[in-house]
């Protein structure tokens, strides 16, 4: 009797510690655990990450955090005394992942440098940004494009060896997707100086000056610094929609750095309306 006793009590424990083990899994698993990072007083750590950083909280004043000047995605942390308890730092970026983590003074910490995106840190899409397409699908339907067969024929200028084409025009939540070709059929390597697009009056008469309204890719993937010898560069630019004024025409200019190949590309609203839907 004794023995079956001890043995229903032990069940029952058993199973109140399984059923215990359940629930702390279940409460573990809605748990962001924070990254741990040492900073210091007089070196700066730098978090680089996969998109651009579109919030940041500090969990204390005595952290000074800043994003680099003309960069999106890097922001740099120091610690604003040397007495600095450890607190906490909250990041959000455009693709709406949520970053946590744990900062802890150390004057000389080991490593400097994170790219956030290779540690070990579970990332799900957990915030709703408002607005326009999120950076992360922009980057996935423009990687997309690049691997896609170009649809629309002529739409190239060629020049001393060097060739800039436009392939395809797509459009997906109000962004123009430009799918752009830059060959080099020459030995010697083409460093672009300058890759700009302007919206351009079509035509000049005698006594007024040419306007021209520049336009700024919201996205770009691929190479546009320098077109290797005898190789070709697939580029997509990002822009939020438009069309094409009447007596106006699109124009994507292209510059050699410390060289005399140029070229002028043109592109007619006729063109632009071509521009097909992708999902």
């Amino acid at each position: 009797m004794k023995t079956s006793i001890i043995l229903f009590f032990a069940l029952i424990t058993f199973g109140l510690t399984t059923a215990s083990g359940q629930i702390s899994r279940t409460a573990i698993n809605g748990i962001i655990e924070p990254y741990n990072i040492a900073i210091s007083f007089d070196k700066t750590t730098n978090l680089i990450f996969p998109y651009s950083i579109k919030s940041v909280d500090r969990g204390s004043s005595d952290v000074m955090v800043q994003k680099v000047p003309n960069v999106e995605n890097v922001l740099q942390i120091k610690a604003g005394t040397e007495s600095l308890s450890p607190t906490n730092l909250t990041v959000i970026t455009s693709e709406g992942a949520l970053y946590s983590f744990m900062l802890r003074f150390n004057n000389n910490p080991g490593t400097l440098n994170f790219k956030v995106a290779d540690l070990n840190i579970p990332v799900q899409q957990l915030a709703i940004i408002e607005g326009t397409t999120s950076e992360a699908v922009t980057k996935d339907i423009a990687t997309r494009i690049v691997a896609k067969q170009g649809f629309i024929k002529g739409l190239v200028e060629k020049d001393n060896g060097i060739g800039l084409a436009v392939n395809g025009i797509y459009i997906h939540n109000d962004q123009l997707y430009f799918q752009v070709t830059m060959e080099n059929n020459t030995n010697i390597n083409y460093d672009i100086d300058q890759f700009q697009i302007y919206l351009k009056d079509s035509k000049q008469t005698k006594r007024t000056a040419v306007q021209q309204i520049r336009l700024s890719p919201s996205y770009t993937i691929g190479n546009i610094n320098r077109v290797e010898g005898n190789a070709k560069n697939i580029i997509v630019l990002v822009m939020d929609k438009f069309t094409i004024p009447d007596k106006k025409h699109m124009k994507i200019e292209m510059q050699e750095l410390n060289g005399g190949r140029a070229l002028d590309l043109k592109i007619t609203n006729k063109q632009l309306l071509k521009a097909r839907t992708i999902n």
